[in-house]
């Protein structure tokens, strides 16, 4: 790298070699042998945290950059039950409102879903009066002991 390469690098451009097609309408007379032309380019923006150098692989700084998704769910039949599973199997975490169902089927879609948190080694955990969270293994719960449960 030659001193106005390390030039246009500092004021945000980047040389780099690039292969570029032969177009069959311009003279070939033009073209350096092999089809490589020096080029300039501007640069997109900083390079990502945690490069290592032109030929690093990028490492991420923090954990998983995907936003986790909590599904609310409020069934009202027993039909709707299969419906929210497939969010446990696809390892959301899940909160189950059963307040506005009636008892013998909320009871049924309670029991149908801490079956399938108990295949997938997850947690489940009473929040209040027909409120349940359903915890899929990928997700930790913390249980704060400092206040009081009400049972």
């Amino acid at each position: 790298m030659g001193w106005m390469d390390r030039l246009l690098s500092l004021i945000g451009f980047d040389v780099e070699e690039e292969v570029v097609e032969p177009d069959p309408a311009e003279a070939a007379d033009n073209e350096p042998p092999g089809g490589l032309r020096r080029g300039v380019r501007a640069q997109r923006g900083p390079e990502p945290v945690g490069r290592a150098g032109r030929g690093g692989q990028i490492v991420p700084l923090t954990g998983s950059t995907r936003t986790q998704r909590v599904v609310i769910a409020r069934p009202r039949t027993f039909e709707e039950v299969q419906e929210v599973a497939e969010h446990l199997k696809n390892r959301r975490p899940l909160i189950l409102n059963l307040e506005d169902t009636d008892k013998d089927t909320a009871q049924r879609i309670l029991n149908f879903l801490s079956g399938t948190i108990y295949a997938l080694n997850g947690e489940m955990h009473r929040i209040a009066s027909g409120v349940v969270f359903f915890a899929p293994q990928n997700v930790e719960t913390v249980i704060d002991r400092e206040f009081p449960r009400r049972d």
